[in-house]
């Protein structure tokens, strides 16, 4: 094989600026790389690796590697560096094997990786014809962007290769493809639902998508929080149903926050202290914790998501310091869905410290708060709205639960030495009076507190108000 100088190249380049000369390789070294006959005239280190390599198979392909043999001072042997190729030495070998005429299988695993080593190294059509660049791409249009699972796959690799993968715009394309045949996917699937309820013949084949349809989901849970928001976004704006949407936030949110999530104690959780709320952990979590709760469905009494997710989320947040419009709408999203809540999920513990109470009182308040002024008149089931003070309420089955719920947890922080009596009236008497349609619970709880503080009873004006209220 003969080596190409820097005259023989500039000569074999036309007015155009696109070559003019192909690879000779014979076919004896068709599967050999490199060539072993041939000494090497060209030297290319990609970080910790060293490629013995010859000019000719690739500067005929690679438009960057002939513009920097050219400029190079010694025309016999030349040594390039080339440490920023997208996929390091893994990425250059591939696309050095092709330059050769080695046959390079393209797969989902290395696609990405082959797409922006080939805008880096110039290995276009400009420079050889069925070059590296149109060979990628020819596999992301006819393997990849029409499957799900394939583009799902790919977009993971992206992130080891960013920004490349966005300067090729792959990333792009693939959240696109992936939202569009998402809903596709949904469409067809209500589709065949239909065709069932109405009694009609359907084909094996056709129910051919776990999961209903989100079986992709679980796959994207591995990925980075950029392209986790960016790709739910998309699928969300092309109608994704909310179920499916919530079950891959808590997917999502369990892989990222596990520890945090699995666990109802902040404390035993390990909830970050003063001193480690700035550590990039944190900001990482917090992050995660903010960013899943601006993706959640919208705000509704009907909301899918689960409340032991949304209890879970608000302790999260709680617990990282997240942001006050982040805490602000899990609270008002549990106050909406407060009727599913069990005791456990508003037993919602405070940071330590000697003079704080056990439990965040004031969460639990402002929930309730939310519960009791419901604007009905912006519910999905219309109607001309309700008064949670008649006794008459069509929705008075809620309030009674409602109330059960709150003398339960009356019971539970009564225990707490460090909790004021002003505090635990204060929490007794949010609700209606008419709420409670059996005192028990109160009473029980009113029962528990005074017996903590028997040495307040008989010092204090304060405790014996509580009976004189109930």
């Amino acid at each position: 094989m003969g080596v190409a100088t820097v005259t023989e190249m500039k000569q074999s380049v036309s007015v155009s600026g696109k070559k003019m000369f192909r690879t000779s390789l014979n076919n004896r070294h068709a599967n050999e790389w490199p060539p072993t006959d041939v000494s090497s005239d060209l030297t290319v280190e990609v970080g910790t690796s060293s490629f013995a390599l010859h000019k000719f198979p690739l500067v005929s392909r690679s438009g960057k590697i002939r513009r920097l043999v050219a400029e190079a001072k010694d025309a016999k042997l030349a040594r390039l560096t080339l440490h920023a190729t997208p996929g390091g030495a893994p990425a250059f070998e591939l696309a050095a094997k092709f330059c050769y005429g080695v046959h390079v299988d393209i797969t989902v695993a290395n696609v990405a990786m082959l797409r922006c080593a080939a805008r880096y190294l110039q290995m276009t059509d400009d420079f050889s014809d069925k070059n590296l660049e149109l060979r990628a791409e020819a596999f992301l249009r006819d393997a990849v962007l029409p499957s799900i699972a394939s583009s799902v796959a790919v977009l993971r690799t992206c992130e080891a290769l960013l920004p490349a993968a966005e300067d090729v715009n792959l990333v792009a394309r693939l959240i696109a493809a992936i939202a569009n045949n998402v809903c596709k996917e949904q469409l067809a699937s209500g589709l065949l639902s239909r065709l069932d309820q109405t009694g009609a013949q359907l084909k094996p084949a056709a129910l051919d998508s776990p999961g209903e349809g989100d079986w992709w989901g679980k796959s994207v849970a591995g990925l980075g929080l950029d392209l986790f928001q960016r790709l739910l976004s998309a699928v969300k704006s092309k109608g994704l149903r909310q179920e499916t949407v919530t079950r891959i936030l808590i997917n999502y949110a369990h892989n990222s926050l596990y520890g945090l999530m699995a666990c109802r104690d902040m404390d035993k959780c390990g909830g970050v202290t003063d001193t480690d709320t700035d550590t990039d952990a944190v900001k990482k979590q917090r992050a995660v914790v903010e960013t899943i709760v601006g993706l959640l469905p919208a705000q509704s009494k009907k909301s899918p998501v689960p409340m032991a997710f949304l209890s879970g989320l608000l302790r999260t947040a709680m617990a990282l310091s997240a942001s006050n419009i982040c805490k602000a709408d899990l609270e008002k999203r549990i106050g909406m869905q407060l009727e599913q809540a069990i005791l456990e999920d508003i037993l919602i513990a405070t940071g330590s410290g000697e003079a704080s109470t056990l439990y965040d009182t004031d969460v639990v308040a402002r929930i309730f708060s939310v519960f009791l002024n419901l604007d009905e008149d912006k519910e999905e089931d219309g109607g001309g709205g309700f008064d949670y003070d008649s006794p008459r309420s069509p929705k008075q089955s809620c309030i009674v639960k409602a109330s059960k719920l709150l003398d339960s947890y009356l019971a539970e922080i009564a225990l707490d030495s460090n909790l004021v009596p002003a505090k635990f009236i204060s929490l007794a008497e949010i609700l209606p009076d008419h709420a409670r349609l059996v005192t028990d619970g109160i009473y029980r709880a009113v029962d528990i507190f005074l017996k903590a503080r028997r040495h307040l009873f008989f010092s204090s004006f304060i405790i014996p108000s509580i009976i004189i209220t109930y």
